[in-house]
């Protein structure tokens, strides 16, 4: 199977950092970002990878080149300017054959892509996301109010509210494509899924208990690189 990784955003909230470096390439336990990604798809056995470059792009492009010291086959679907997640994507539709892989590049995980994969196949949809439990603590006291005479029907104190998020990898069909227009900026999450959604099209969702790192902003960015960091100082360790 191939694998689209979308690489091509600005990284505002990881400025000054990305001012200079893409966030791709931002280091994380003393590699590259996208280098961990590119050994995690390895591992389950995708070697045959599109990076979808703008932002920055020479940087990313002279120091994998075409993926050889890393072991897998690298190919770049290039813009000019950042075109959002959707429209980053349908860079690449032209190097794609058949059923892929996609992820965002801003994330570290080890959610079995194999499982999703096989999940994916048996489903049958458009598109399988995977998903991640998170959870919101709200910091006052959630109260209900009955009507019409405005009686507190319950109350509780600063609960938490838990539901699943999109974790930014995804199966898709090679006719995901056919929603998104070329050359255009465009957003798979308000635009993409939305339209498959009410026009009838099957997504579906897999869910597992894995471990999730979004290197979103500076406070994620630091927390990550301390999380894998000692994730791999344990299993070194261990071995």
């Amino acid at each position: 199977m191939q694998a689209v990784v979308l690489v091509g955003g600005l990284g505002t909230r990881l400025r000054p950092l990305t001012y200079v470096v893409p966030k791709p390439m931002l280091p994380i336990a003393g590699k590259p970002l996208l280098e961990h990604t590119l050994h995690y798809l390895k591992e389950h056995a995708i070697t045959d990878v599109v990076l979808c470059v703008a932002y920055l792009k020479r940087q990313i492009m002279d120091y994998f080149k075409d993926g050889t010291n890393l072991g897998v086959t690298i190919r770049y679907a290039e813009s000019d300017v950042p075109l959002g997640t959707a429209g980053q994507l349908r860079t690449a539709a032209d190097m794609i054959q058949g059923t892929f892989l996609a992820m965002n590049g801003d994330i570290v995980t080890s959610l079995n892509l194999t499982k999703l994969i096989e999940f994916h196949a048996k489903n049958k949809g458009i598109g399988s996301i995977a998903l991640k439990k998170y959870e919101v603590k709200i910091p006052y006291g959630y109260v209900e109010v009955s009507q019409p005479n405005d009686v507190v029907a319950r109350f509780r104190e600063k609960p938490s509210l838990s539901y699943l998020a999109n974790a930014g990898i995804y199966v898709f069909e090679h006719r995901i494509f056919d929603y998104i227009p070329p050359n255009k900026v465009a957003s798979l999450e308000t635009e993409v899924f939305p339209t498959l959604i009410s026009g009838g099209e099957r997504l579906h969702g897999y869910y597992e208990d894995a471990f999730w790192a979004d290197i979103g902003d500076l406070q994620d960015y630091e927390k990550a690189d301390s999380d894998v960091l000692r994730t791999t100082l344990g299993k070194v360790q261990r071995e």
